[in-house]
Formats: structure tokens, sequence, C-alpha cells
């Protein structure tokens, strides 16, 4: 399944319980758009095998079952949840994640995060989020976009509608989550409490040191990593058997290079690429449907 992600340093602390997942959904975007050749060419470099500066069909389906093979590790000729939570570019994934969370909250560069920094970082993002300044957060507050969104056509409207229900739906889980005293609003000390008990969680060893290691290897990251697998073979499985065959891996890889190839030439251009994939920098993912 696509973990494609860009994050904030402190999005999914506590509201979404340090989900590496939400820190991905609530990143600011960073990459402009003048930076669209330079992913395109990354692109390139991964599946234009002849050099001609664009993405064949066939070139598109021989990177989509090179990843395929890379998550079927055993060779059974299908992959499962597991395999997919456990593949390489998974824990990959999960530690750049790890890396990036760890160098924005470590102040003193010293290469991990204390609690005082992941406190510090706590306040800065409840300020953020607390619109009015009156100290306190309200649900609306706490599932308000982070940044304005970018002007999509109707169909891709639709779909980022659809994504900030399910994003209000998690957040008012998690502000119930954080509202201890059932008073209706998050105030900074419940907030804080909040933040201090995951930085405990996190830091699995007791040191006092949480470390990209310790992030990336944390129980909520592995769970995020479980449930998007599981979404991933869901999707992809078209017999409901509850794996998912090179075919029909394939199958959804051409139906993605489909909705890519615009002018329906046969081709992936430079300015046929979508732009929220610009947006949030990810990395092109051939089995996508």
């Amino acid at each position: 399944m696509s973990r494609n992600i860009t994050l904030a340093v402190l999005t999914a602390m506590p509201v979404a319980v340090l989900s590496v997942c939400a820190l991905a959904q609530n990143a600011a975007p960073t990459v402009a758009t003048n930076s669209r050749p330079s992913f395109f060419q990354h692109m390139l470099q991964k599946m234009d095998t002849n050099g001609d500066g664009r993405i064949s069909l066939d070139e598109y389906l021989a990177a989509a079952t090179a990843r395929f093979k890379s998550i079927d590790t055993k060779n059974k000729g299908s992959i499962d949840a597991v395999d997919v939570a456990s593949s390489p570019e998974t824990t990959q994934r999960d530690e750049r994640v790890a890396q990036f969370m760890v160098k924005r909250m470590d102040t003193a560069g010293n290469g991990y995060v204390t609690q005082d920094e992941f406190l510090a970082a706590a306040k800065k993002r409840f300020a953020r989020m607390d619109k009015n300044g009156d100290g306190k957060l309200t649900p609306d507050e706490l599932a308000a976009p982070r940044w304005p969104r970018r002007q999509a056509d109707a169909s891709q409207a639709s779909v980022e509608t659809a994504k900030g229900s399910r994003g209000a739906q998690f957040a008012q889980k998690h502000f119930d989550k954080l509202d201890t005293n059932h008073d209706g609003v998050v105030s900074i000390d419940e907030y804080l409490a909040a933040a201090t008990a995951m930085y405990q969680k996190l830091d699995s060893q007791g040191t006092g040191k949480l470390t990209a290691q310790e992030l990336a290897s944390s129980p909520q990251a592995l769970k995020r990593d479980e449930r998007r697998a599981q979404h991933e073979i869901k999707r992809l499985d078209t017999n409901g058997d509850g794996v998912v065959t090179q075919d029909e891996y394939l199958a959804a890889a051409r139906i993605r290079f489909g909705k890519l190839d615009k002018n329906a030439d046969g081709f992936i251009d430079a300015d046929e690429m979508p732009a929220h994939h610009w947006a949030h920098g990810a990395k092109p993912i051939p089995s996508a449907g």
C-alpha cells in the first residue's frame, strides 16, 4: 500500500497518538510547484529504462512488478497484509519519518529528543491550533485543516472532502481521550499531560533520550503499518481471498497508469503528474489504483 508521507513535527502528538501516519497527513507542504521537474526526474530514474524522458506503460508495469517482488520476499506469487507491513520499503519509510521527526524536535542538535523538547514542541502545536488564543482547544480547532488546501477539480475535491470527514471523526475520537475532565474543551495542561504520557511510552528504554530508532519501532508505528497494509490488500484483492496476486497487483497498476496518462498517448509526461503528488513530495507508487 502506498505509504507516501511528509510530516510536521508534532501533528500526531497527542492528537493522533503520535502516529507516524498522522504526521504524514498533517504536514505543511514544503515542495513548491516549481519543484515538479525534480520529482518527475525521480520517476524517470526509477522507471524510464530507455531514457526517452517519459514513462511508457511497459516501463510502469515493470516498476510495479519489481515492487511486487520486493514485497513478496518468500516468492509465494501473492502478498498479504503481513508481507506489506513487514516489507523493506515499509521499514525504510518508517525510519525516514522517524529521523525527520527527531531532527525537527531536537533543538539541541544532539541526535535525540528529550522530554523537555517534546513538550516544547507540544506547546507550539497547541498554540497553532488554539486559533482564538483562549488557552483551550475545541473539537473544531482540533480537527481544523493545518493549512489552506490547494484548489482542486470536482473529483479531487470530493475525495478531499471525504478525507476531511474521516479526519474530523479521528480528531473527535482523540479529543475525547484528551478531554480528561469531560468539560468539552482541552486545556494546555490536559494536552501536555497526554504528551508526557506519550513520550514515556515512546522512550522505551527510559533513558530520557528519544531516538529515531525508538520512534520507528514503536507500537504506534507498527499498528499503523498493519492498518494501512490491511487497507491496501483489501483495495487490491479483487477476488476477496485475502491475498493479492501479481496479476491483481498489475491490474491496479494499469488502472493507475490510465489515470495518469491524461492524453491517452500511452506515456506519462511531466505535465501529466497530479498536483497532489508534488504538493506532498510523495514517491510514485506503480501499484496504486
